[in-house]
Order: C-alpha cells, then sequence, then structure tokens
C-alpha cells in the first residue's frame, strides 16, 4: 500500500529533479521469473528510487540493518518493501545473526518470482569506477535457487552512471546487462559453496564493470571530467524526452574513459596541462563550454522573450521560495558528502513541499476561502515552467558573456580548444 502511494509522488520528483534519464535495456529483465537486479552505489538511495518508478515491475529491496533500529522507520521501510541485511559494523556478531531472517525474506520474494534489487558493491561511496562485488549477491542468489523449488534465478548487472551526482538537473545513464543464470554454478555450489560464490560473484563483477564509467587511477579524473565535458558539448543530448530507452551516451563516455585509461603517462600529462588551461581560463570568464562553442544561438535570440517573462517568473517564485530555501540550507550545512547530498535534497524537495503544500491547504479551511488553494495550484504548476525559464536564463546569460570577452582570449581559447579536440575526438569514436 505504501509503496503504491509513494511511487507517483516519488516519479514526479525525479522528473524535476533530472533533465534526462537514460533508462537502456530493461527489456533483458526476465518477466514472471526469480530476477536479482545487481547494481552498483553511487549514490545512497537515489537508484533503487528510480528503477522502483520507472521499470513496471514492483521492487524489493535489501538496506543496511542499522535503518531498522526505530520502530516508525522500520515499518515505513517495511512498507517499501526494504528487506534488513546486517553488516558487521551495523549491529556486530548479534546483528550478523539477524541475517538469517533475513536471507531467508529475500529467499521468499524470489521463490515467488519477484523481483529483488541489491546494491551489490555494499558501500556507497560516489566515484567512476566499481567498488570490490560483496558476496551476498551470489550466497542470496545460490542459497534461494538451492532451498527453494525455482528453476532458475537470474542477476541481472546494472550500471547506474551520473553526469554530476550533486547537482540538480543533471542526466542519468542506466544501463541493464546481459542476465547471468544462476543455475550453471549450482552443481559447484551444492560440491564447495565457497568457490562457486566465488566464481558468481567474479562474473557479476565482470557484467558489472561492462556497464560502469570506470577511470583507474583518481589522479586522472579531472582529466576524464574535462574531456566529457567536451564531448557532451559535441554530442548534445535531444530536449523534451525525460526517460530514454538510449545508451547512445554511456557508451561514449565509457570509450572516453577507458581510453584514457590506456593513454601513455607522456600523453595523459600534456592532455591534462591543456584541459586544465583550457577549463580554468572558462572559469574566471564565468561561461562553459558550449557558451565557447556557440551552442546557445537560440537562446541569444529570445533576450526580449526573457525579459518579459522575468517579472511573472519572479512573482511565481516568491511561493517556492520557502522550501526551496529550507532545504538548501539543510542540504548545505548538515549534509558534506556528495553520496548524500544529491539524495537528500530530492528527498528532502519531496517531503518539505508536500507539507507545504499541506499547510496553504490547511490555511485554506480556517479562513474559509479558496484563493490559497489557487495559489497552491498556480504555484505548483509553475514550477515546470520556472524550471524551463531559469535553465534557458541561464543559457542566454552564459552565451552573452561569451560574446563580450576579449578578442584575443577568444582566439586563443578557441585555438586551443581545436588541439584539445584533435587528441580527443578519436576517444569517442
Amino acid at each position: 500500500m505504501l509503496y503504491a502511494a509513494v511511487r507517483p509522488l516519488a516519479t514526479i520528483g525525479l522528473k524535476y529533479y533530472f533533465r534526462h534519464i537514460d533508462l537502456a535495456n530493461a527489456d533483458r529483465i526476465p518477466e514472471n521469473a526469480a530476477v536479482i537486479l545487481a547494481a552498483n552505489h553511487p549514490t545512497t538511495f537515489i537508484e533503487p528510487c528510480i528503477l522502483a518508478c520507472f521499470l513496471e515491475t514492483p521492487l524489493n529491496f535489501m538496506a543496511r540493518g542499522d535503518f531498522f533500529k526505530n520502530p516508525i522507520a522500520a515499518k515505513l521501510l517495511n512498507g517499501v518493501h526494504i528487506i534488513p541485511v546486517f553488516r558487521l559494523r551495523d549491529g556486530g556478531f548479534s546483528g550478523l545473526r539477524n541475517n538469517h531472517e533475513s536471507f531467508g525474506k529475500a529467499f521468499q520474494v524470489l521463490a515467488q518470482k519477484k523481483t529483488l534489487m541489491i546494491l551489490a558493491e555494499g558501500r556507497c561511496i560516489h566515484e567512476k569506477r566499481l567498488r570490490p562485488i560483496r558476496k551476498g549477491t551470489a550466497r542470496i542468489a545460490l542459497g534461494a535457487l538451492d532451498t527453494t523449488d525455482l528453476d532458475e534465478v537470474y542477476i541481472v548487472p546494472v550500471g547506474v552512471n551520473y553526469t554530476y551526482a550533486d547537482r540538480l538537473r543533471s542526466d542519468v545513464m542506466i544501463n541493464c546487462g546481459t542476465p547471468i543464470k544462476v543455475s550453471v554454478y549450482l552443481k559447484d555450489y551444492q560440491e564447495n559453496a565457497t568457490p562457486a560464490i566465488n566464481d558468481l560473484t567474479e562474473e557479476l563483477r565482470k557484467r558489472l564493470s561492462e556497464e560502469v564509467v570506470i577511470i583507474d587511477k583518481i589522479e586522472d579524473e579531472p582529466l576524464v571530467e574535462n574531456v566529457l565535458k567536451l564531448y557532451r558539448t559535441e554530442h548534445p543530448q535531444p530536449t523534451g524526452k525525460f526517460l530514454r530507452p538510449s545508451q547512445e551516451q554511456l557508451r561514449g563516455e565509457k570509450r572516453i574513459s577507458e581510453a584514457i585509461n590506456t593513454l601513455p603517462d607522456h600523453e595523459k600529462q600534456a592532455l591534462a596541462r591543456d584541459t586544465h588551461d583550457y577549463f580554468s581560463r572558462l572559469e574566471r570568464m564565468r561561461i562553459d563550454d558550449p557558451a565557447l562553442r556557440g551552442r546557445y544561438r537560440k537562446e541569444q535570440q529570445q533576450t526580449g522573450r526573457i525579459f518579459l517573462s522575468l517579472l511573472p517568473v519572479l512573482l511565481l517564485f516568491i511561493w517556492h521560495l520557502p522550501p526551496v530555501l529550507l532545504v538548501q540550507w539543510l542540504s548545505g550545512t548538515k549534509i558534506k558528502t556528495v553520496e548524500f547530498s544529491g539524495p537528500v535534497r530530492w528527498a528532502g524537495l519531496m517531503v518539505v513541499y508536500l507539507i507545504y503544500i499541506l499547510l496553504w491547504l490547511i490555511a485554506a479551511l480556517v479562513i474559509g476561502s479558496w484563493w490559497p488553494v489557487a495559489i497552491t495550484a498556480l504555484g505548483f504548476l509553475s514550477a515546470s515552467w520556472i524550471i524551463k525559464f531559469t535553465e534557458r536564463t541561464q543559457r542566454w546569460l552564459l552565451g552573452w558573456r561569451a560574446k563580450r570577452q576579449a578578442e584575443h582570449e577568444l582566439k586563443y581559447l578557441k585555438k586551443l580548444r581545436a588541439k584539445i579536440l584533435e587528441q580527443v575526438s578519436d576517444f569517442w569514436k
């Protein structure tokens, strides 16, 4: 009941929070079968929410057992199909004993041919690489197949990748890999469990790594991110459609990271110097790469429209100001990590807006007037327009600044950009 009630609200929140979500190859998920979706874990809870909202089949989840210590929280988590799993650091050895019951619940979910989502890395760290895969996914899959009447359990590797996980209106790229048939490992598991679990875990790692953007060395992250910015400028995503079944952007970004991973050190260092020089100069000018590239021509032709819309947008935004400022303050002062900042901001906006709207409706009942209802409806319906106007105005401003830079600076930057593109354009072909 709670799952069905929360899902449409979360869907609306995701559509406002993200610009695009690419969800590719969802048809690889077997139907009417016992399925484990094994995903990487770059944020605390956004990726389970995205899959729960945009996959047709209802999902069950496994999450840290320490979240269930509060009885109210435990009831809510149970209501959205979450099964606790305990780690040694969460509850010591006594907590680990509870995993017997948790694994039993997971087996029951799979025995009913439902879908279970597991964050296979076990630990949430936002970085463009794959952390070691925990053995729990393989244990649950093989255990369910061994102790129930199931003929097959499928593990589907799900790669989750963000352009900027800590920013509003960024993009998410999710791709479902080729399913693993767990029955292939069952005989070995029955003879000697540990090697079979290790083999299945290694196969999951290989298949999941094919769906995740991986930067081998931490020191190469700034270089890769700079080249990705150029790639995104040269391959702008189509606007308008929020949910897309495309893996084109993910494949392009993976090719870039793989190319830089194998680049000789002297070439890598030279490219890093050039890209750092280029983007640091853009930052000082307060413009971005698309602005220098001339991607904002359409917005530059809308000066009159932007100025005419400015006052109505500001007036409408006044209604949104209290919840936005409150969530911004909470996420800015209380949350210090990338892994938590984006999810908490998204969830905070949903909860605070829901309370805010209820307060306006209560005010309408108290004063006996329909005006608070009309204001609330207008404010809520204007959110999409305000977001689009803000993004269009930001692009207009960046284009305006780019045009007003010194000619010699622009000439140098364009020459430097062409030099960099000559080196990196083969990366994404």
